[in-house]
């Protein structure tokens, strides 16, 4: 593997503006020449006090992102009164089929670390939403082990694959995970809700989910809020994950019976996980080149805290030669 080219923003990219505390979590897709971001964040009267989802859009990645009149940031999507969601809706991901935009989110009815749930909403323009699944969890946690991060299920992200919709996502209380809770879990259903021949990734690959959601024994990766795509041009899927070195993407096969390339990393400061630049399905954006050219990974991803993560700056690399690894 070669490294063809690293960069990185020269400033912050995605922002609140001065009145949101925090910005992090961030999901992007690339539509039409433009960059579409939603990410985690707070604003003043804007719904119950908790975590709201912000949108803006941007023609150059490492430019500023800004609505429509010109604002640093619109909310389009925040907690539900009475609901599993009723104060905190956060780690947005979206992504896009047919018609309808899909955004699979982390909430809570009140303070973090309660017991966190998934839930789904569609909407036709990515910024007005209905809540699916008549407003319910879509992924409750599975109560498998008792660890003292009760933070729950939460932390999605989704794409759409062979009519499959996948989900990724954080269970800290599921029996594959970590020590710490750390470790990701994917589900994959025929129906955005999560109601059609669901299916959960075991040791033996998918299985059946059934009634019982203490099925999550095998993680795909030893991280929080981790964010992936499929790369058609390596038929593999990419892992975006945090550890000391930065970002780090590990690979998978269409199986996840083994890791066909060697991890590529994009060092530099983060704060919270990383949010991958995709097309509309979850997929990376179609490229020129394949394999044996120059492929091109690119995120979002909050840079400091203060005290929260915040400072979203977008960074990339081109990488090549790519051989597969011996089996």
């Amino acid at each position: 593997m070669h490294v063809a080219e690293r960069w990185r923003s020269e400033s912050v990219v995605a922002s609140g503006g001065s009145a949101a505390p925090y910005d992090y979590g961030p999901t992007v897709l690339a539509e039409a020449g433009r960059y579409r971001a939603w990410w985690c964040s707070q604003l003043p009267g804007i719904g119950p006090d908790g975590d709201d989802v912000l949108h803006a859009e941007s023609d150059d990645l490492r430019g500023d992102f800004a609505t429509a009149g010109g604002a640093s940031a619109v909310p389009v999507f925040n907690g539900r009164p009475g609901g599993f969601d009723a104060m905190h809706t956060c780690d947005p991901s979206v992504l896009k089929t047919g018609d309808r935009y899909y955004l699979y989110y982390t909430g809570a009815a009140g303070d973090h670390a309660h017991g966190n749930a998934i839930g789904v909403a569609s909407g036709p323009d990515g910024l007005a939403w209905r809540r699916e699944a008549a407003g319910e969890p879509i992924v409750t946690p599975s109560a498998a082990v008792r660890r003292s991060n009760d933070y729950g299920a939460g932390q999605p992200s989704a794409l759409y694959l062979d009519g499959w919709f996948y989900l990724m996502f954080t269970d800290t209380t599921a029996a594959g995970a970590g020590w710490n809770g750390a470790g990701q879990f994917v589900q994959r259903a025929r129906d955005p809700a999560f109601t059609d021949r669901v299916q959960a990734l075991t040791q033996s690959g998918f299985e059946p989910v059934g009634p019982d959601p203490r099925i999550r024994g095998r993680s795909v990766v030893d991280a929080f809020s981790a964010d992936w795509m499929w790369v058609d041009a390596l038929q593999a899927f990419a892992i975006a994950h945090q550890t000391a070195e930065g970002t780090t993407i590990t690979f998978w096969d269409r199986g996840f019976t083994r890791h066909p390339y060697e991890p590529v990393v994009l060092p530099g400061p983060w704060q919270e996980g990383p949010g991958l630049v995709r097309a509309a399905d979850g997929h990376a954006p179609v490229s020129e080149v394949d394999f044996r050219g120059t492929v091109p990974i690119e995120l979002l991803r909050a840079t400091t805290a203060n005290p929260a993560p915040t400072g979203i700056r977008s960074t990339g690399v081109g990488v090549s030669e790519m051989d597969e690894l011996d089996d």
